[in-house]
């Protein structure tokens, strides 16, 4: 009976052990929203991120990727995370406004000055101030992705300095940068890109402010005469999965899932620059004169729009005014 009772024992050990290994061992893919079609240079970089991740973990985890809104447009990507209704997915930072203000430190006016800057920026101790806000609303921060700058357009005249801007009716893309027009003393008028073409056509907006790639692809050059590059603002996207699915993923499937995104991000950030650079000979090709903001220019501008800053400190305590601070000391 003894030896029987040791054997029984024996055969539940190994079969326990079996299904821990088994466990530990079994693949999981990871599902993730992308709003943008798989044309578009992020959709690419989160093939790479895809890619990656596979090869860390040994082909242990695998990422399929949803693109063209196939699962959840950008308007409903955060409440869909925060739900669990899929693991990952790429997020506008401004999605979060409403519940996390201080994740609108990227939109604030002339905090960056370069491509390196926001992840300088993020490297510095950003990253972390602002996954901890994540995570209290239940999203895990895996990878940023940036997206580039903002400039100004307009058909009247040069915008070299802030009293260029008086009287002039803009087109602008969030309420955010909304303000910093009115800063400016420009009339805004929040619209989205779809109609900006014909408005700036038709006159019904005199200039407007978009990034470079944007302006070539929805043809904003043919309707504008002067862009100024400022780089006064920047959209910025970000992967993140639901908290508690993340909790559950081993710590060597956690390790390649963010390696992976280190190198998606890097990836991004230099595809971004090569559609800039691209763009903005396009722009320059089809006449537009463009004017670059000097040091002492952008002082004015800088000065100019500080009660936006300010604003945006007050509003988001001290956690929106250090991330001010952080990102106006990088060089």
């Amino acid at each position: 009976m003894f030896r029987k009772s040791i054997a029984t024992a024996a055969v539940m050990v190994l079969l326990l052990s079996l299904l821990f290994c088994s466990a530990a061992f079994a693949k999981i893919e990871i599902k993730l929203s992308n709003q943008l079609p798989p044309s578009h240079h992020i959709s690419k970089g989160l093939v790479v991120f895809a890619e990656k991740t596979a090869e860390y973990s040994g082909g242990e985890v695998t990422v399929r990727i949803f693109d063209s809104a196939q699962l959840f447009k950008d308007t409903e990507i955060v409440e869909a995370l925060q739900d669990g209704l899929v693991e990952t997915g790429l997020v506008p930072v401004n999605k979060w406004s409403g519940m996390i203000p201080a994740a609108d430190v990227f939109e604030m006016p002339f905090v960056f000055k370069d491509f390196q800057s926001p992840k300088k920026f993020l490297d510095a101790g950003a990253d972390k101030i602002l996954d901890e806000e994540f995570q209290k609303k239940g999203v895990k921060n895996l990878f940023w992705v940036d997206y580039g700058y903002i400039q100004f357009f307009n058909n009247k005249r040069v915008l070299k300095t802030p009293e260029d801007f008086k009287g002039l009716t803009m087109r602008t893309f969030s309420s955010g940068d909304a303000e910093t027009l009115r800063a400016l003393g420009a009339a805004p008028t929040v619209m989205s890109s779809s109609e900006m073409y014909m408005a700036l056509q038709r006159g019904t907006v005199e200039g407007a402010t978009t990034g470079m790639p944007a302006a070539v692809s929805r043809k904003i050059h043919e309707v504008q005469k002067f862009m100024t590059m400022a780089n006064y603002t920047t959209a910025q996207f970000t992967v993140q999965g639901n908290l508690d699915w993340w909790k559950k993923l081993s710590d060597a499937q956690k390790d390649a899932v963010l390696k992976a995104g280190l190198d998606a991000e890097a990836w991004i950030r230099q595809a971004i620059e090569e559609s800039e650079t691209e763009a903005e000979n396009v722009i320059r090709g089809a006449g537009v004169e463009i004017h670059v903001l000097s040091a002492e220019e952008r002082a004015l501008f800088i000065e100019a729009t500080e009660t936006v800053r300010k604003a945006f400190a007050e509003k988001t305590g001290e956690v929106g005014k250090k991330l001010i601070e952080m990102a106006l000391a990088v060089d």
